[in-house]
């Protein structure tokens, strides 16, 4: 834990550096730099998983078929771009990654941090927005159901912040079955885009470093009183194809086999035995 801490810490830092120099407040330049590390942190992570499901064999139209971006909510202007440090907003997004990949899956990285930075002496005022404690979420999701089947499931969260309450059931599902994330199916959603960008990135970045697929995510971004029955468009969706499923067993496969783990335990009933395993059978 005290690992984690002092990495959110030197992201908090590096972030900070992002707009330190332009001409305004500490507190709006700090509010900003958080804002814009996230939109910068999800379109590139974004890109990456595409890039990951054609890495798994998919064409272009049925990428296309599998995953909806509509990048207005987390669009980065010229603007911000030309007043910010670059090699500042770099660094923050690769140590993001590392702090995800150096974490159980599923960790929550962002939540304190968002916190910290952009709620942190207001009183809940504007949207009244107070995050679930990441400890509290790890409790509740012992109770969720889920936790003690293998069936398919879904997690949603009308207001979910950073997605404290999603990642912490996620988490405690990968700890417990791996294989189980192929049956969850996640639905976000929260009135404050910023919000909304941070749950899709924790989402999506878990996704791409981890290797790991859930069976569905959508992020919505709607106040969930007066838009959620109206059909406002969704920012974020993707659901993972049975051919990304189909070739990751494939080459989990081939792993088993390269690693001679099928030469001391049974082979699966649908795998047909090798050639080499055939001959020595024979011999």
């Amino acid at each position: 834990m005290n690992d984690l801490k002092n990495q959110i810490e030197t992201l908090r830092k590096t972030i900070f550096k992002i707009y330190e120099n332009r001409p305004r407040n500490d507190r709006e330049n700090q509010e900003d730099s958080f804002k814009l590390f996230i939109k910068a942190a999800l379109n590139i992570q974004l890109q990456l998983f595409i890039a990951r499901y054609k890495g798994y064999g998919l064409s272009e139209a049925e990428t296309v078929q599998c995953i909806v971006i509509r990048s207005s909510l987390f669009e980065i202007t010229q603007k911000e771009m030309d007043e910010c440090d670059s090699k500042a907003l770099a660094m923050a997004v690769l140590q993001y990654v590392d702090t995800v990949a150096a974490n159980p899956v599923y960790t929550d990285v962002l939540s304190l941090l968002l916190e910290s930075i952009m709620l942190v002496g207001k009183n809940g005022n504007g949207l009244a927005q107070f995050l679930t404690p990441p400890w509290l979420a790890g409790y509740l999701s012992e109770l969720m159901p889920m936790q003690n089947t293998d069936k398919p499931f879904m997690v949603c969260e009308f207001c979910c912040g950073a997605g404290t309450l999603l990642l912490a059931p996620l988490a405690l599902m990968m700890s417990r079955n791996p294989h189980h994330a192929k049956n969850a199916t996640v639905i976000a959603n929260d009135i404050d885009p910023i919000m909304c960008c941070t749950t899709a990135l924790q989402v999506v970045t878990n996704t791409v470093v981890h290797d790991v697929d859930l069976c569905e995510f959508t992020q919505h971004c709607s106040d969930v009183i007066t838009e959620w029955k109206d059909g406002k468009a969704y920012p974020i969706r993707f659901k993972t194809p049975a051919k990304v499923f189909e070739a990751r067993a494939r080459i989990r496969e081939e792993k088993l086999r390269a690693c001679g783990y099928y030469e001391i335990f049974d082979e699966p009933e649908t795998i047909k035995l090798s050639s080499l395993i055939e001959a020595r059978s024979a011999s």
